[in-house]
């Protein structure tokens, strides 16, 4: 029996389209000016992960850390992903208050919890964001643990993320992640962890490799009072 879901945070738990798109949008706008960039912005824009406006499956922006987001900026101009980080952190107020909750995301952590689950959230995002965005919905009850973009020098998909848990006893076979993009249905695979996508965030159906399961949004993780793996 699985014992644990971990959850991914944007586009799983926390609508990925209302903080992020127009944050990157604004930001890569900023940058252009900062940094007097003669680039085509829609080009640039695509660099990221962006085209036509929308976050593209599996990008650096839609999956990456902070860490791999700046240095995609540094990349592009010197000194691009010092002022990416600065930029983020003067940011973290306006993020707070966009936050808007996937339909259905309380009642999963609450479902998980009163089945006896574990609820862990692993993220890229960095861990104040996410002490924010527990903060804002008050989750504190319901979240035994969070992994963060910045905890650790390792990124999603690569198990070395949870370390320290697995240190600490996790047992990988009683996992579940649960995630909208391939870093989050890839983890683990060949360490046991049973991978559920959603596609409530940046992908579709087709891009979510390594998915034992897939379904619209956690709102559909549990049916009749049962966690949908366990209703054999």
């Amino acid at each position: 029996m699985k014992k644990v879901i971990i959850y991914d945070k944007d586009g799983t738990l926390l609508d990925y389209h209302k903080i992020w798109i127009p944050y990157a949008h604004r930001c890569i706008s900023d940058f252009i000016d900062e940094f007097e960039i003669n680039d085509d912005p829609k080009e640039l824009a695509e660099t990221f992960g962006i085209r036509d406006g929308e976050i593209m499956p599996n990008s650096v922006i839609a999956s990456g850390t902070g860490k791999d987001i700046h240095h995609a900026f540094e990349g592009i101009h010197e000194g691009g992903g010092k002022w990416a980080k600065a930029y983020y952190e003067n940011s973290l107020d306006e993020l707070h208050d966009n936050m808007v909750l996937i339909d259905g995301a309380v009642e999963a952590l609450k479902t998980g919890q009163k089945l006896g689950y574990t609820n862990m959230i692993l993220t890229s995002d960095s861990r104040q964001s996410t002490l924010n965005f527990i903060k804002k919905f008050e989750l504190e009850e319901y979240i035994s643990e969070i992994v963060c973009g910045d905890d650790t020098p390792y990124s999603k998909p690569d198990i070395r993320v949870l370390q320290d848990q697995i240190e600490a006893g996790l047992n990988l076979k009683e996992v579940v992640m649960v995630g909208d993009n391939s870093a989050d249905t890839l983890l683990g695979k060949d360490e046991g962890v049973t991978t559920i996508g959603v596609l409530s965030g940046t992908c579709e159906s087709v891009h979510l490799e390594g998915a034992d399961h897939i379904v619209d949004s956690v709102k559909d993780l549990f049916k009749d009072g049962k966690f949908i793996l366990d209703e054999s």
